[in-house]
């Protein structure tokens, strides 16, 4: 793993990079970013430079023992923290302190990674908020978040924010060809459907029942175009509304083909994501409007933040359906 290898956000790993190189990384650092945006990979990256016997220029040279270990995930100063259940709890953070407050085992540094750290109780942040407020100089805590304003502002405050950004279809599409040989065609898709994290680009390439997926999500954005029956489309998404995750990416990729066919109405054919289904949006986009399509979007919209805030999925669909067909 090294800084230069990343798909996007190349300036925050690099900034990174430069801290650990002159010696002078924080004690805490919030990585924020969503789902497969990189936020382990990145987290990982800076525990391997800062534990690097022979670090070349603040990148890990990834031979030594000590490279090997993190990257195998059993360094003995390396810890790592993630959800137990549907949360990260009290009695989690309490069982690492008292490492943070020790010297490192093995090396200069010890390093915590709390994965989904915005699932912590307030139990357990007002506990990780004592360990940030009077730090070990070894220790280097690395947070990660997808949704940032569920951490206590005073442990915001007290760690470097890394906010990574959505990448670019175009990178994440040449990142699937190059590192895990895929075809053109799937990796467009792939990149197209991944809203813009490499992480969720490669699942999708991965995954066998995606392009069923992909297909049902097709055949629900031609329905919202035109008067149908309430209970067949409702009977179409059965299969994608089985949890948030999956209710999420079924909008995602109707909100791309939306999105297709208002660069088609805009004359910006050459900037569609479904290319493949180039005929298919051309014949779609002759029987809706500007007017039809922008409202849709706004309502595919809506409906993705209902489900955010945990809305019962079937409910929002179904409000979703009648709003854009009312």
């Amino acid at each position: 793993m090294r800084f230069s290898e990343f798909t996007g956000n190349r300036d925050s790993a690099a900034r990174l990079k430069e801290r650990i190189r002159q010696g002078t990384s924080f004690h805490a650092y919030l990585i924020d970013g969503p789902e497969g945006i990189g936020k382990r990979r990145l987290a990982y990256t800076a525990a391997q430079a800062l534990m690097c016997e022979d670090p070349r220029d603040g990148e890990p040279c990834g031979e030594c023992p000590a490279c090997r270990k993190v990257m195998g995930g059993n360094h003995a100063d390396l810890h790592y923290i993630t959800t137990d259940g549907s949360s990260i709890k009290d009695e989690q953070i309490e069982g690492i302190q008292g490492i943070l407050f020790s010297k490192p085992f093995d090396g200069d540094h010890t390093i915590l990674i709390i994965d989904k750290a915005d699932t912590m109780t307030a139990r357990a942040q007002n506990r990780l908020l004592k360990t940030l407020e009077e730090p070990a100089r070894s220790v280097r805590v690395f947070l990660l978040t997808e949704k940032r304003s569920d951490i206590l502002p005073t442990i915001v405050s007290r760690s470097v924010v890394i906010r990574l950004k959505p990448v670019e279809a175009e990178e994440i599409r040449q990142f699937l060809i190059n590192s895990h040989g895929a075809d053109e065609k799937d990796a467009e898709i792939a990149a197209a459907c991944s809203g813009g994290c490499p992480g969720k680009a490669v699942r999708l390439l991965q995954d066998e029942d995606f392009k069923q997926r992909r297909e049902r999500s097709i055949t629900c954005a031609k329905a919202l175009a035109k008067a149908g029956s309430l209970p067949e489309f409702m009977k179409t998404l059965e299969e994608d509304l089985r949890d948030k995750e999956e209710a999420l990416e079924f909008l995602d990729m109707v909100l791309l083909w939306y999105r297709d066919l208002l660069l088609l109405d805009l004359k910006a054919g050459n900037e569609i994501m479904n290319r493949d289904r180039a005929e298919e949006l051309a014949l779609a986009g002759e029987k809706v409007s500007r007017k039809q399509i922008l409202r849709t979007l706004e309502e595919l919209e809506n409906a993705k933040q209902d489900i955010l805030m945990n809305a019962n999925k079937g409910y929002v669909i179904r409000n979703m359906y009648l709003k854009i067909r009312g």
